[in-house]
């Protein structure tokens, strides 16, 4: 998972105060090829809450909280970039912040899902989060398998139960949400949550972030492709 710890933060930072009536979506988009290169791109999207956050942006703390300012916000992201343009197997690294919309995107190309595998841990590694080395994908091109194994991390089960029970409401419209494309149909899947498109090219993920945070669901899955 693509972590973009300066938006992150401010979201924690926003329902937190409870100046929220809805929050955010994760999105990441996978193109898997036959070959096991491929693509990602992944949106922190907080134009729901747009208004909200851009009078939060003016302050510089709330309860005691800094907030981050545009630059800040942007000088990590510019070295989250620079991390990711030396990682072995990644290219085309592009990124765009909408300080109108409050939409955050970052996409890049992967050599391989090893490739990949070494983008989430870099990022994981520089932001001192543990979700580099919770989850991983695996791709067996003979068999047209695809895995992604994950652990919830304690931590952030942790930093979600300091939230008080008033304000997790405000997570309430939070949602992450993974599509993953094949060149190939799909022959099965084995996340409860997912569904595979009419298509049978790609598998839907869609969560709540409550779940997600407290541990009730989980992210792993294993895909199964058609040979033909």
């Amino acid at each position: 998972m693509i972590k973009l710890k300066p938006f992150s933060r401010l979201i924690i930072l926003i329902c937190c105060c409870s100046l929220l009536t809805s929050c955010f979506d994760f999105i990441e988009d996978i193109n898997l090829n036959a070959n096991g290169s491929g693509s990602i791109k992944a949106t922190l999207n907080l134009s729901k809450s747009s208004t909200k956050v851009a009078s939060l942006m003016k302050l510089k703390s709330v309860n005691g909280i800094q907030i981050p300012t545009k630059e800040k916000i942007k000088s990590e992201t510019e070295d989250m970039i620079r991390i990711l343009k030396n990682t072995p197997g990644i290219s085309q690294v592009q990124y765009n912040l909408d300080f109108n919309n409050y939409i955050a995107t970052v996409s890049c190309n992967f050599a391989s899902v090893n490739a990949l595998n070494n983008f989430s841990k870099a990022l994981g590694t520089h932001f001192k989060s543990a979700l580099g080395n919770n989850n991983n994908y695996s791709y067996d091109a003979k068999t047209g398998t695809f895995t992604r194994t994950y652990t919830h991390s304690p931590t952030l089960s942790k930093e979600y139960a300091r939230i008080s029970e008033t304000d997790r409401k405000y997570f309430n419209d939070a949602f992450y949400t993974q599509i993953i494309r094949f060149d190939k149909t799909v022959k099965s899947q084995k996340h409860a949550s997912a569904k595979i498109s009419s298509s049978a090219k790609a598998v839907l993920l869609k969560l709540k972030a409550t779940d997600l945070a407290s541990g009730k669901v989980s992210l792993a899955n294993t895909i199964t492709l058609n040979n033909k």
